[in-house]
C-alpha cells in the first residue's frame, strides 16, 4: 500500500475515534458537571425562600421560581445520569457522589415548606452532588 494512503485511512480512523469519544463520553459527562454547578447555584439563589407563607410577592415569585428550577434541575439530572458513560457513573460512586439521590432529593426540596426538612434536603443534595457540607 502507499504511505499516503495508510496516512489518510490513520487519519480517518483516529478523527471517527476521537468524534465517538467526544460525543458519547465527554460531552454528557460535560452536561452532568455544568448541570452539577447550576443546581449548586441555584440552591445558594434560593436559600432564603423556603416557605412563601407571609411573605411579600417578590420573595412569592422567588419561592415559585425555586419550585420550578428544583423540579427542571432534577428531571434534567435524572435524563443526564442514563447518558454518562458506565466508567464514570462508577468513578461518581467511588468518590461517594449519587446524582440519582441527588436527583429524588431535589423533588423533596422542592415540596417542602418546612425550613428542618429542607435543611436536610440541601444537605443530602450537597452531599450526593460531592459538595462539602457547610459544617465542614
Amino acid at each position: 500500500m502507499d504511505e499516503k494512503l495508510i496516512s489518510v485511512l490513520i487519519g480517518v480512523a483516529s478523527g471517527a475515534i476521537g468524534y465517538w469519544f467526544t460525543t458519547f463520553c465527554m460531552k454528557p459527562i460535560l452536561q452532568y458537571r455544568e448541570l452539577r454547578s447550576k443546581v449548586f447555584s441555584d440552591l445558594i439563589f434560593y436559600a432564603q425562600v423556603v416557605n412563601a407563607e407571609g411573605l411579600n410577592s417578590r420573595m412569592q415569585k422567588l419561592y415559585e421560581d425555586r419550585i420550578t428550577s428544583n423540579r427542571r434541575h432534577s428531571a434534567e439530572l435524572a435524563a443526564c445520569i442514563e447518558e454518562l458513560p458506565f466508567w464514570y457513573k462508577w468513578w461518581l460512586k467511588c468518590k461517594g457522589q449519587s446524582p440519582k439521590h441527588a436527583s429524588t432529593n431535589l423533588i423533596g426540596f422542592s415540596n417542602t415548606t418546612d425550613y428542618d426538612g429542607a435543611a436536610k434536603c440541601v444537605t443530602a443534595i450537597r452531599k450526593a452532588l460531592g459538595f462539602r457540607s457547610e459544617d465542614e
